[in-house]
């Protein structure tokens, strides 16, 4: 159904509850783009709002280096 969005293993959430479609990449790269560059636990913390995955989940996406790059305590989005 068009209107669910997968939130986690298995769970689902409504779109009309706040929750956005895609990977837990696609919503750093969302939250990052809209609010500039942020130190990992506000990452964290933003995209746990949205999905319910594990930290190191995260973290892992976090090391992407073609879409993410560290400036000194902060992340951002690759330009």
């Amino acid at each position: 159904y068009p209107q669910f969005v997968l939130i986690g293993r298995g769970i689902y959430a409504l779109k009309d509850w706040g929750y956005n479609e895609g990977t837990v990449a696609d919503i750093m790269s969302d939250i990052l783009r809209k609010e500039g560059p942020l130190t990992r636990e506000q990452i964290i913390e933003k995209v746990l709002k949205q999905r319910q995955v594990k930290r190191i989940t995260i973290l892992l996406n976090l090391k992407n280096k073609p879409m993410f790059e560290k400036k000194g305590e902060q992340y951002a989005m690759k330009k």
